[in-house]
């Protein structure tokens, strides 16, 4: 009877290693418990004192993403420690490496329904894709998300570890799911800011190989010759029922302690999950003192205190412009806009968080 069991596990084993198309674990034949021979078959254990069964449904399936090309690159290579750590904690993993026509919204849309967590790697842009894709689906599954991108503004936000990958790794398998906000933006989702103004097109314009290569310290680079195209963007905003009309610097409705990599809005009362985006409007400079005043308010993260800066918490607003105008959504070019409609989404998605969400 024992031999007539080790032989169809084998077989069955066998079965389902043929079946295995994409990138998976290692699953040893044979080991030993306690000097004993053991059989593995998924999770079916024989012995010679009893045996343990656990059906292989019963493990949580995750799907983990990954854009090959974030983290200067680096992102694939750490694909095997990340595999192993999700399976070590009981996830049977797929893994799949986005590609220029397949991305994270493409991979989620395609297989999403099948998993019960869904991890993506990446910047801001595959954060975005993989969340844009799971509130289409429906399904609600946990997000897990380990950021290698150029700036991780939602993540710095979320103080999801940005500096270390088994970091933040770990903040997922200790994790727990966490209600999260997140906007729309006419038809479309974002994570966490969609604005208008100077500056706000550095993150889609910059060339993506010098980003690969130096960092966010393209960014600057591309800010430098922006610096002395500045202009004023006239607006009428309604928010909320109060209204606001006049020349601007910058506007947006976010979600966020950063922009851009700089983390100028923390102590403005910025939460996550109270279903309201933080609406930022900074005034057109009638001098050099007053642009001067700003960056050092900025510096000082301190802008609420700031007269050039308008900032209130709200469900929605809508922005009218007298020509085209482009936005920014989380990074990318949103259309040039005559008129913008945009909202906050109360707990639109489960983020995977090892701490409670912070509140300032």
């Amino acid at each position: 009877m024992v031999i007539s069991f080790l032989l169809g596990g084998i077989a069955q084993l066998g079965e389902r290693l043929n079946g295995i198309q994409e990138v998976s674990g290692s699953i040893p034949l044979i080991s030993t418990l306690y000097g004993i021979p053991t059989v593995f078959v998924g999770v079916l254990i024989y012995e010679s004192r009893g045996l343990f069964y656990m059906d292989e449904t019963s493990l949580k399936k995750l799907l983990l993403i990954v854009n090959p090309v974030s983290g200067q690159k680096k992102a694939k290579t750490y694909v095997a420690d990340m595999m192993s750590a999700f399976e070590t904690a009981s996830y049977e993993v797929k893994t799949v490496l986005t590609e220029k026509d397949r991305n994270a919204y493409a991979v989620v849309k395609e297989m999403g329904d099948e998993y019960d967590v869904i991890v993506c790697v990446g910047g801001d842009g595959t954060l975005k894709e993989t969340v844009c894709g799971v509130m289409e689906g429906g399904k609600d599954q946990p997000i897990g998300y380990i950021p290698m991108g150029t700036t991780n503004d939602f993540a710095n936000s979320l103080k999801i570890p940005t500096k270390n990958v088994h970091d933040a790794i770990n903040c997922i398998v200790n994790g727990t799911p966490k209600p999260v906000d997140m906007g729309r933006y006419e038809d479309q989702n974002f994570i966490y800011v969609a604005g208008f103004g100077n500056f706000t097109a550095i993150s889609y314009a910059c060339n993506q190989k010098l980003k690969n290569a130096i960092g966010n310290k393209a960014y600057y680079l591309q800010a430098v010759p922006d610096f002395f195209k500045m202009k004023s963007y006239y607006a009428r905003v309604e928010a909320d029922g109060e209204k606001f009309e006049g020349k601007y610097f910058y506007g947006a409705l976010s979600n966020s302690y950063g922009i851009g990599g700089m983390p100028v809005l923390h102590n403005i009362g910025v939460r996550f999950d109270d279903g309201l985006h933080e609406l930022v409007l900074v005034k057109w400079f009638k001098n050099p003192k007053e642009l001067i005043d700003l960056a050092i308010a900025m510096l000082k993260k301190d802008v609420i205190h700031n007269p050039n800066v308008i900032i209130r918490h709200v469900k929605e607003a809508k922005f009218e412009f007298d020509k085209p105008t482009a936005f920014t959504l989380d990074g990318e070019f949103g259309g040039d806009m005559m008129e913008a409609n945009i909202s906050s989404i109360k707990h639109a998605v489960r983020m995977i968080l090892d701490h409670d969400l912070e509140n300032e």
